[in-house]
């Protein structure tokens, strides 16, 4: 039984680590490297009236910002993310990691804007990783992932159902489903410094809490994952940094992502 957990919790940690960061390889599609001005705090930057127009999140066609994360179960990455597509009410993002590209799909609210998947082709979030593949669907998203217009101490939700086949050596499937829920709250703002530059950021701490059930050979094993993390968003510019503090079955682990290079046209 102790087995069949770690196999599924090493899975889904390490899909989870694609799609959050949100979450394998060093990128070999790079965003041009451009030199980074501090920020100005967002206060001072005007809402735009544009749906997708966003102070924290510029979604412009052929924005791209290449990260490097260190210290996650899946060991050290590098990704790019570039907006591959942008429309009037919504942009799709596309991550290319080695050997893998996936797309995510956003929708722009008034209120902000908002991920309708954790990422992968169209509804599905996938990876592959030491022979095995796991495939997670979204649907019934709530909430905001960006609102459009912060207030100091403001807090928000975000919410999703997640159901998936893990595809295991040996031909062998796990069903799991269950749901992926986070809250959000602005913390202030403070000077961060990242390869790609120097930024006044506006720090945000984000709890999450992902609630699964495995049926693996007929056992139902339940499958749950915490964590709490830093991040930074600098105005004009995006994501720039993360700091993530996660339990998965009584394992703890500390991963911190960066912006290494920008290119917003």
């Amino acid at each position: 039984m102790r087995l069949r957990t770690s196999i599924i919790a090493a899975i889904l940690t390490a899909n989870l680590t694609i799609t959050l960061a949100c979450n394998i390889g060093s990128s070999e599609k790079q965003g041009a490297e451009q030199p980074a001005n501090p920020a100005q705090p967002s206060p001072e930057i005007p809402v735009d009236d544009a749906l997708c127009n966003n102070p924290l999140y510029p979604v412009r066609p052929g924005a791209a910002w290449t990260y490097s994360s260190t210290g996650s179960p899946s060991g050290d990455f590098s990704y790019t993310d570039t907006i591959s597509e942008a429309r009037a009410d919504g942009f799709t993002l596309s991550t290319q990691f080695t050997g893998l590209v996936r797309t995510q799909e956003w929708v722009c609210e008034p209120g902000g804007l908002k991920a309708l998947e954790m990422g992968g082709a169209g509804a599905a979030a996938s990876v592959s990783t030491q022979g095995t593949t796991a495939e997670f669907e979204s649907s019934d998203v709530t909430g905001i992932s960006l609102p459009k217009e912060i207030t100091p101490g403001m807090q928000w939700q975000y919410s999703l159902k997640m159901t998936g086949v893990t595809a295991m050596p040996g031909d062998q499937n796990a069903q799991s489903s269950g749901t992926y829920n986070q809250t959000m709250q602005e913390m202030g703002r403070e000077s961060v410094t990242v390869p790609a530059g120097t930024f006044e950021a506006v720090k945000f701490q984000a709890t999450s809490l992902i609630q699964l059930t495995a049926d693996f050979q007929g056992v139902q094993l339940p499958v749950t994952m915490y964590s709490s993390s830093l991040i930074w968003y600098a105005p004009g510019v995006g994501f720039i940094k993360s700091v993530e503090n996660s339990d998965f079955g009584g394992t703890p682990y500390t991963s911190t992502t960066e912006l290494q290079t920008y290119n917003i046209p």
